[in-house]
């Protein structure tokens, strides 16, 4: 019997459009599936209504079935209990102070016994490797801990299913291989059926059993990983997200079952072939032109007494028309030093000069912050919201776009400038989060054309990628210093973590 199934379901949201079109699906126990699409495909839509409680409001028609009963709205003991979800931003689901509270949390809330809810307290603790930050105020934890701490309060409760909707998008490439690590074993070593909706899919596509591509609210592919790059259709955005491998094995004219991982990649022939005929090391190259417009010296910044100093001694200087790609672990001080810049966060030690009259503009990790009207098309100017796609989202709240595109809107408000004044420099804090890979290219080049213009942007990112396809210079921020400066040529072909995944793959044939 089907654990999950899915029948002609469609959902419109109250005054927006078409979420879900008539999308018909099983998932059998035990699968581990990757849910892929375009940003605002409908992949956060359709794993809210497989989790009762966090159902969107809108109108809904069809069934979702679970374990053979429809499941109703709101959560029953036994749905909450046996339905795990896991949120893209593990602020919004960490609820209590302690490391400890947070395991025991959910728990308490299906009414568990005490006795039980420290024992399996305690073993989630140990299975995860939670016991160093078992007494730990839950706001001292860095990204990657929060989340895996989220995880680990839904395992607590033994589900059936687990949803994860964009679980890694705000982590660095370490981290986030440890979640998806934690999440394998628990569909390992469980039999717990994953259901993981994901931009990256260089990580999941390896180990899951299947692949599910949505675009526009329907379903346009649902196969095997090695029958995807064979699977979707020709030039479609999604060709973008691809894995390294596909993607090489696609461009070289490769046929039916494809290797899915770079270990794969690197032992197929046809990829052999492409990459050592056209893999060259060319890179960028950028020329200062005049003065620094903001200088970093020797700073030293934190938040008060629990993180005294999480900056010591950055440096760093920005010029016009440049962009400057902050990569690092969760933890290091890249936001603090965007923050730290904007003024919002106030030095403890060093300098920070900026050009007289420079007009800088600040994205936050969370765009919401930004938002100040009821529709999008209230936001930004008709001009940015046409270049970042958004004209048909214009009457829409912001608050119920998806994430990739709350985070477009915001870049277009910040572009579209205060009082018809465009902006000398952006500062942004994780801009890619929740963009699909074709929206990141499109970002890409549009900061690009920016900078031809002369405008200068400081980017703080997870996104390798993106540091690859567009930064002039790349800084690696550790322990709250820029300990390298280098293009990202030579800053992402000789790191083994901070790279990119077609670095990974090409590795040894060309130093690109």
């Amino acid at each position: 019997m089907d654990q999950v199934k899915i029948q002609d379901l469609s959902f419109d949201y109250q005054g927006g459009g078409r979420a879900l079109n008539r999308v018909s699906l099983s998932v059998q126990q035990g699968e581990f599936v990757t849910l892929c699409g375009l940003s605002g495909c409908g992949k956060s839509t359709l794993l809210r209504l497989m989790k009762p409680g966090l159902f969107p409001q809108g109108k809904r028609t069809g069934s979702v079935i679970f374990r053979g009963s429809e499941l109703p709205a709101e959560p029953s003991r036994e749905t909450a209990a046996e339905i795990g979800f896991v949120m893209q931003d593990p602020e919004s689901q960490t609820v209590t102070d302690k490391v400890w509270h947070e395991l025991a949390f959910s728990c308490e809330s299906v009414g568990m016994p005490q006795g039980e809810i420290r024992r399996r307290v305690a073993e989630m603790a140990g299975y995860f490797g939670l016991e160093k930050l078992f007494e730990r105020d839950t706001y001292t934890l860095s990204g990657g801990q929060k989340q895996l701490l989220c995880l680990a309060s839904a395992a607590a409760l033994h589900p059936e299913l687990l949803l994860l909707d964009e679980p890694t998008s705000q982590l660095d490439p370490i981290s986030a291989q440890g979640f998806i690590d934690a999440v394998r074993r628990l569909n390992r070593d469980f039999g717990v059926t994953v259901i993981a909706a994901e931009h990256r899919l260089e990580e999941l596509l390896p180990i899951s059993d299947r692949v599910i591509v949505m675009d526009r609210g329907a379903v346009i592919a649902d196969c095997p990983p090695e029958m995807l790059a064979s699977e979707l259709p020709s030039g479609h955005p999604m060709e973008y997200s691809l894995t390294a491998a596909q993607r090489v094995f696609r461009i070289a004219g490769g046929r039916g079952a494809s290797p899915v991982s770079v270990r794969q990649g690197r032992n197929d022939p046809v990829c052999r072939d492409y990459l050592a005929a056209n893999i060259t090391g060319q890179d960028r190259s950028f020329t200062p032109a005049g003065e620094s417009i903001i200088e970093v010296k020797e700073l030293w910044a934190g938040w008060g007494k629990t993180a005294p100093e999480v900056l010591r001694g950055a440096s760093l200087k920005l010029y016009p028309g440049e962009i400057y790609a902050m990569i690092g672990g969760n933890g290091s001080g890249k936001s603090t030093l965007l923050k730290a810049i904007t003024g919002i966060v106030k030095p403890l030690g060093g300098k920070i000069k900026r050009r007289k009259g420079l007009n800088t503009a600040y994205l936050p990790q969370n765009p919401c912050m930004l938002f100040t009207h009821e529709t999008a098309g209230e936001e930004a100017t008709e001009e940015y919201l046409k270049r970042f796609g958004l004209s048909d989202l214009s009457g829409r709240n912001p608050l119920d776009l998806s994430g990739g595109e709350r985070q477009r809107l915001a870049l277009a408000k910040l572009i579209s400038g205060s009082g018809g004044r465009r902006p000398d420099a952006l500062l942004l804090d994780e801009p890619t989060k929740g963009m699909d890979a074709a929206a990141k290219h499109d970002f890409a080049e549009y900061l690009k054309a920016l900078a031809e213009e002369g405008l200068a942007v400081l980017l703080v990112t997870h996104d390798t990628e993106l540091a690859a396809e567009c930064a002039d210079m790349c800084g690696l921020l550790f322990s709250g210093e820029v300990i390298n400066e280098a293009s990202p040529q030579e800053m992402l072909s000789e790191n083994y973590f901070y790279t990119t995944p077609m670095r990974r793959l090409a590795r040894g044939f060309e130093n690109i």
